[in-house]
């Protein structure tokens, strides 16, 4: 199986690289450079948060929600993120939040105000692909924790193999949360 990281950037074709482009005004390219850089802190956030029991539960509630998002990509990212964008932000990364939008800002090169709006964009597609995944197959919260685990690992391992500036960022990030 695909890792998370993968799975989302399937799903981020050359129409929705556009439509996050014209959402933050940003060319194509460094729209595609800020994904790369935002996915691994976004995944490293819920992961983080997911250590907490009370993190774990959040975002396993937060899932039925997101079932069904990847089908209406395009309508979502037209819109410009989901109207609940700061709610579903505080829901998947609690405390974490405002470290994960550091570390994009950072790793990204956007300012604070397109970080954010880009963690909005990016964070509804990993909630969706978690929920096509995890939905259906009864998993608890302490097995989704575990998974957004591995999840960060491996995307700080992906981080530091691309980038080794962001690896090292999203290091920091885990240890100082």
């Amino acid at each position: 199986m695909d890792s998370l990281l993968e799975t989302v950037q399937q799903h981020l074709g050359p129409n929705e690289i556009t439509q996050i482009s014209q959402q933050l005004d940003v060319d194509p390219t460094t729209a595609r450079s800020a994904i790369a850089a935002a996915l691994p802190m976004i995944v490293g956030g819920m992961a983080q948060h997911a250590t907490q029991p009370s993190g774990a539960d959040a975002i396993q509630q937060s899932l039925a929600s997101h079932d069904g998002v990847l089908a209406h990509l395009a309508g979502l990212l037209g819109a410009g993120g989901p109207a609940d964008g700061g709610s579903l932000l505080g829901t998947i990364f609690g405390q974490h939040q405002a470290p994960v939008q550091q570390g994009v800002q950072q790793a990204s090169g956007l300012d604070s105000e397109r970080a954010r709006r880009l963690i909005m964009l990016l964070a509804p597609i990993v909630m969706g692909v978690l929920a096509r995944r995890y939905t259906n197959n009864q998993s608890n919260p302490g097995q989704l924790g575990t998974v957004l685990q591995q999840e960060g690992q491996i995307a700080q391992q992906r981080a530091q193999t691309q980038a080794p500036q962001l690896g090292g960022l999203l290091g920091q990030i885990f240890k100082d949360l």
